[in-house]
């Protein structure tokens, strides 16, 4: 779904839709004082007869002035509806309650990105991620260290790391098995989830997790946990730095992986699997492409995380668009033999191969 072009709006809602913009975050800080205090979730138990300010103050403990306040900026935002003296949830506001996916990047906003955000215009100009500093001023990039963010942080950023990529397993792995790989590599693995669902997937399956050692101590415990450490192998790599990488898989996989990484690093990787991956291997690609959405909103969230790359990640990644990918898959001496798409909620899937010679 396209956005509409702003060229068609009349000057009234161009106006309206830039006062929004202005005052976007007050309407965020709204939402979360709102959840947080528990006003929506009671608005969603009385949805049959709402609840008067009253009625909500008595409940929450909150005063009428706070009160008073929120719910002016809620109706504002559209996030509840208001009629006589009764307040009731709108839809809007119910989809904060209960859509998950919009839970997670609420979550995720508040708990990783909002702070850090502030550290746009230095972020962009250093080109390193100064919001990082949020939680810790020595860390240079997040990877290494998720494991020890706050756990508020740590439970959102796994959380919205995993929906995503999670939701387009099942489907990915079925377009695998008309391979019949033998074994693949995982590059950046994270926990496991996809070796694992691979493993259970086909039973005659190994898969080796290619990734940063601090990574592979958090997939070993999640692996174990499965029962399946006799068919994972391990091997601690910084793919950016360590010259040799093993070369016996099928096929090496990616998953939102590669939007890790610069442009430059990107290409850096693919050559360096190009140049050791066996003549009949396939790199395979799974990333979320924001040009490549059916729904403009989908496009939205992928450009606003595009963001978090910039602030807290690493200063220099992002979730990229497909042409431009295709582009360096065509530098590196690779092209796509098939690609599948839409997988899960928002992704695709490139298998790729080395170009003929």
């Amino acid at each position: 779904m396209k956005k509409r072009p702003s060229s068609e709006m009349s000057a009234f809602e161009a106006i309206s839709q830039a006062q929004r913009i202005a005052a976007g975050p007050m309407l965020f800080q709204t939402v979360c004082v709102l959840l947080k205090h528990g006003v929506l979730q009671h608005l969603e138990q009385a949805a049959d007869q709402g609840l008067t300010k009253a009625e909500l103050g008595a409940k929450t403990q909150l005063s009428a002035y706070g009160l008073g306040v929120l719910l002016d900026m809620a109706l504002s935002g559209g996030v509840i509806d208001h009629k006589d003296d009764t307040y009731t949830l709108s839809k809007i506001g119910y989809f904060i309650l209960n859509d998950q996916m919009t839970r997670l990047n609420f979550e995720f906003t508040k708990n990783v990105c909002y702070q850090a955000l502030d550290s746009l215009e230095q972020s962009i100009v250093a080109g390193r991620p100064v919001g990082l500093s949020v939680f810790n001023k020595e860390w240079q990039t997040i990877y290494p260290h998720l494991s020890e963010l706050p756990p508020e942080a740590k439970k959102s950023w796994f959380d919205w790391d995993h929906f995503y990529s999670d939701a387009a397993f099942g489907q990915a792995i079925e377009k695998l098995k008309g391979f019949n790989p033998d074994l693949i590599y995982d590059v950046g693995g994270n926990t496991g989830k996809f070796a694992i669902a691979c493993c259970k997937a086909m039973p005659n399956l190994r898969v080796t997790i290619l990734d940063l050692k601090e990574q592979i101590a958090l997939a070993k415990e999640n692996i174990a946990a499965h029962g399946l450490s006799d068919r994972l192998d391990f091997v601690p790599v910084d793919i950016l730095k360590d010259s040799k990488l093993p070369s016996e898989a099928s096929f090496w996989w990616m998953s939102q992986f590669l939007d890790c990484f610069s442009v430059e690093q990107v290409e850096l990787i693919l050559s360096k699997i190009a140049a050791v991956m066996k003549p009949e291997a396939r790199i395979c690609i799974l990333e979320p492409f924001c040009d490549n959405q059916r729904f403009e909103a989908a496009s939205y969230s992928l450009n606003a995380g595009s963001l978090y790359f910039t602030c807290v990640a690493n200063g220099c990644s992002r979730f990229f668009n497909r042409r431009d990918f295709l582009g360096y898959l065509e530098h590196c001496s690779l092209t796509v033999e098939q690609e599948f798409t839409p997988l899960g909620i928002s992704h695709t899937l490139l298998i790729c191969k080395k170009k003929a010679a």
